[in-house]
């Protein structure tokens, strides 16, 4: 049976992509416009529409295969290079003293419908091959090395992902388990030790080695490597120290090859482009929500003994303490204790009969609003925990004071995934703090709106007391 290659398929996209934009220029653009009008240039400006996407199109990785990525990854990529084409094709016209011959209503109708298009057809490829894949075709086979637990964990993950066309082949380790009873369905059996994997490789074929290091076997480090080094297989380091939301960047410091483990957001352009979606809504929310927060404000001071805000130091972007402000929900006294460590919980005597609503519904975040204007907090972001809390949990979570490369948010992807309120274990708290990170690892500006809109959708929570 023939199989469907990714590569196979990219090369395809890459013949057709410029075909289709320029089919629907001359659909849309020169088409309409008539011979009379467009003359000689419909010819040269096809064929330049054509060339310039495909130039483009390829510096952005839209080629490349997408096993791994996600589809908001192909969405990015499609849409920034997308954007340069149509810039880069306005600039040549407006260069060229031709750009009053177009019709801007027919130019900006065929970016937006070849943009459409383009997309359609990427994502139409990827679940192709992704139908393939989990059908058992073009698939890609794997040889690991390592400890039995780890090699079990390698094996589900990839049993979990079938859409990944990834199967695990063969294994091998430096203790071969005796009995093989305890394995997962599907999982092949221990193949035995390294002696036993170089007989293997030399009557089988697969297309990647991954192996971990052991530092209980009597090989080094640098002896793996050289072992490994002297195949014609590609090689993929597995390391057994993963903490949750690690990256894995390659980084040159100083010269020296590092794998950078927790990535800040450190382009220029993501950073202000997330400052001006908080601003912008930020600000509106504020003005449009100044009715309720009077309202708000007059019932807490009515109903209960001392301020409307409670104010308490907060660790922010890069650990540094910001005063964070809340509705008071608490007695003045025990809201006042900045000390403890009790967090609220079910039927809390501490907290009012005004301060019950206010947090079920989530009301008692609104003054963070002014948080996010003038820059301690973002809409979208790591909660930010007590300060005491900080000091307790970074010593028991791996990357703990890692989810302080962003800036903290009112609502975050832990938020929205359930893990809201009270944090009764450490596993809750380790829960929470994986799924803020996997938030700075992913983040983009779309995944910003999906967690806000899941945010008021569920704004009233049973977990908020």
């Amino acid at each position: 049976m023939l199989r469907l290659h990714s590569g196979d398929l990219n090369r395809l996209l890459r013949l057709l992509d410029p075909l289709l934009v320029m089919g629907l220029f001359v659909l849309l653009v020169s088409g309409p416009m008539g011979p009379d009008r467009f003359g000689q240039n419909a010819l040269l400006s096809t064929l330049l529409v054509g060339l310039v996407t495909a130039l483009i199109l390829p510096q952005f990785k839209l080629y490349q295969s997408y096993r791994q990525s996600s589809l908001l990854t192909l969405m990015r990529r499609l849409t920034t290079s997308w954007l340069l084409v149509v810039g880069g094709l306005l600039a040549l016209a407006f260069g060229a003293k031709v750009s009053e011959t177009f019709s801007r209503v027919n130019v900006t109708a065929w970016a937006t419908l070849s943009w459409a298009v383009l997309f359609a057809i990427h994502v139409g490829g990827r679940k192709l091959l992704r139908w393939h894949r989990i059908r058992g075709r073009n698939s890609r086979t794997i040889l690991y090395w390592g400890l039995a637990e780890a090699a079990i964990e390698f094996h589900q993950r990839l049993q979990v992902a079938p859409y990944l066309g990834l199967r695990l082949a063969a294994w091998f380790s430096p203790q071969p388990p005796r009995i093989s009873a305890h394995l997962p369905a599907g999982m092949p059996r221990c193949g035995g030790n390294l002696s036993d994997l170089r007989r293997w490789l030399n009557s089988h074929q697969v297309d990647q080695i991954v192996f971990s290091f052991v530092s209980q076997s009597d090989m080094s480090m640098h002896d793996l490597i050289r072992f490994f080094g002297d195949t014609c297989i590609p090689v993929a380091y597995a390391p057994t120290w993963v903490a949750p939301g690690m990256t894995f960047h390659p980084e040159m410091v100083g010269g020296q090859p590092c794998l950078e483990l927790w990535r800040p957001m450190d382009s220029v352009l993501d950073r202000q482009l997330k400052r001006s979606f908080d601003l912008a809504l930020a600000g509106t929310a504020v003005l449009l929500l100044s009715p309720l927060l009077l309202l708000i404000a007059l019932a807490i001071r009515l109903t209960s003994p001392g301020p409307v805000l409670f104010l308490q130091d907060r660790y922010g972007l890069d650990g540094r303490r910001f005063r964070i402000y809340k509705f008071r929900t608490m007695r003045v006294v025990e809201a006042g204790d900045q000390k403890g460590l009790r967090q609220a919980t079910r039927n809390d005597p501490r907290i009012t009969p005004v301060g019950a609503v206010l947090r079920r519904w989530s009301l008692d975040e609104l003054p963070q609003l002014l948080n996010v204007v003038q820059g301690n907090m973002s809409l979208v972001g790591p909660r930010p925990h007590a300060v005491d809390h900080n000091e307790q949990y970074r010593r028991l979570i791996p990357g703990y004071m890692q989810r302080h490369l962003f800036k903290p948010g009112i609502t975050g992807l832990a938020q929205v995934n359930g893990f809201r309120g009270e944090t009764a274990t450490l596993e809750a708290m380790a829960q929470r703090v994986a799924a803020d990170l996997e938030y700075q690892r992913e983040w983009s500006l779309g995944r910003d709106l999906k967690i806000l809109i899941k945010t008021v959708l569920h704004i009233r929570s049973p977990n908020a007391y």
